[in-house]
Parts: structure tokens; sequence; C-alpha cells
């Protein structure tokens, strides 16, 4: 693993991905998956953006091209879309869990520290109600869940504190990224035939609904299949992103504990410029 790389180079990788006074290893996988969306959102770019068509080209040659990069462009696009919608919502969960989760600890450490002071020697109910909660945190997957977690150890409720068109439309990439992380199938259909019966049905186009009505609010085709197929659909979720995750730092940051490493990677994804590789 360690050949091409430079020997500093490795050494800060290490201390980057495992806390070295921990007693423990530590990998944060939504600092490696947010490399993995530069790459795939550089690809994306330099092989799906839309061409210009020569306008010497006859009006039949013409036509008959856009038709078919239209047709070809859709199945391209959600080869790239999906994994970078994927990818974007498993990185702001990372990171979202990784600053709660350190805040926990460091809760954790301090009151081990000032037991330790006092002579005891065992674990207290306290650190016990704290290390459940740890192992909670940890291992409960959803969005949801993890802002309720925010909310019941540090009362900071991201759906209050964070402005409320960009928490909505968050949660619309999260609703996206669940039909797409379990590969279920979706379907587009008349509103009028849809039978109300047929629960699971019913249940995927009432998720999907907040979701159909902003992409056709940004891309115009009453379409919700060929919306999620647009070019720039990753760019614009990792903007609101970017907006989302500004504002969560400024307001956590001003009452909680942020890190230097949070507070870095999380200005990583704020100035990240599409398409391009960070430095």
């Amino acid at each position: 693993m360690e050949k091409g790389w430079g020997e500093g180079r490795i050494r800060r990788l290490k201390l980057l991905l495992y806390g070295v006074r921990m007693s423990y290893l530590n990998l944060a996988t939504h600092q490696v998956l947010l490399r993995s969306y530069e790459q795939l959102a550089l690809l994306h770019k330099r092989k799906n953006t839309p061409k210009k068509i020569d306008s010497s080209q006859d009006a039949v040659s013409t036509s008959f091209m856009l038709t078919f990069e239209k047709e070809e462009k859709i199945i391209d696009n959600y080869v790239y879309n999906f994994p970078l919608l994927s990818l974007n919502a498993a990185i702001i969960e990372g990171a979202l869990r990784y600053v709660l989760s350190q805040n926990l600890r460091n809760e954790i450490n301090r009151h081990i520290e000032e037991n330790s002071k006092k002579g005891a020697t065992g674990k207290s109910s306290y650190e016990n109600i704290l290390d459940s909660f740890l192992i909670r945190l940890e291992s409960e997957g959803g969005i949801e869940k993890l802002f309720s977690f925010y909310t019941g150890f540090l009362k900071f409720d991201i759906s209050k504190e964070i402005n409320r068109d960009l928490y909505r439309k968050i949660k619309i990439l999260f609703s996206l990224r669940n039909i797409l992380a379990h590969g279920t199938t979706l379907v587009e259909a008349d509103p009028e035939t849809i039978d109300q019966n047929n629960e699971a049905f019913f249940k995927q186009q009432k998720t999907l609904e907040e979701a159909r009505k902003l992409l056709n609010q940004l891309y115009g085709e009453d379409d919700f299949l060929k919306n999620l197929s647009h070019f720039e659909l990753p760019k614009y979720f990792m903007s609101i992103t970017q907006e989302f995750l500004k504002e969560f730092k400024d307001k956590f940051g001003a009452k909680y504990c942020l890190s230097e490493d949070d507070s870095r990677f999380l200005d990583k994804i704020i100035k990240y410029s599409w398409g391009y590789m960070l430095v």
C-alpha cells in the first residue's frame, strides 16, 4: 500500500485515519468518501457535459443527433448521478455523526478524568449511560435518527437551527439516497391511476413527492425519471450540502466543541469546486 507514497504523506494519512491518543483504531470513512466523490464528479464532468450542436449541420442530422444523444445521456447520467447522490448523503451523515461522537467522547473523557481525581476505580452509572449512547450513535443509521441524537444529547435541534428550506432539501436528498441505496425500482405513474391499496407502491410515491416537486421546479420536465438524469443534479445537491454544512458549522461551532479536524474537513466540503479535485 505504501509503495509510491512519500513517507511523510503516509505518516500524515495514518494520523488522519488512526487516532494516536486513542485506544482503538478510528477510520473516518466520510473523509475517504469525499475523495471518491471528487473522482466520480470529475469523470462525470469530463464524460457527460452536454455538447454544443454544430449549427452547420442540416436540420435532419441535427434533430437525429439531439434525439440520439438525449437518450444516451439519460443512461450515462444515471450511471454517475445515482452513486454521486448516494456518496453525497453518506458524506453529510458521516461528518455529522463524527462531530457528535467526538463531543460525546470528550464528555466521557472529561467525566473519567474527574472521577479519577476523586479516586474512583470503576465506571459510574453516568459513564455507562454515555457509553450506551455512543454505541447507539455509532450503530444506528439513518439521518432522522442522527438528527434526534443531536437533539437528545446536546439539545441542538438541526430542524430549527438550520434554514428551513435547506433542511427540507437535505431531507429530499436522503429520501432519494434511501431509494438508491437499496436498489429499489423507481416507478413513474399517472397520479390518477395510483392504487392506494397497493401500500408499498403508494408509500414510495408519497416519499418521493417532495423530490418530484423540487426536480420539476429545477428542470421543468414533468417527468421524474427524466429529471433524475439531469447532468447538473449532483452539482445542485452538493451546493445545497455546502450551504447546509456552512450554516451547521457556524451555529454548532458557536455553541459546542468543533475540533480542528472537524472544522478542517467541513471546510473542505464547503470550499469544494464541483468537478475539480481538492488540493
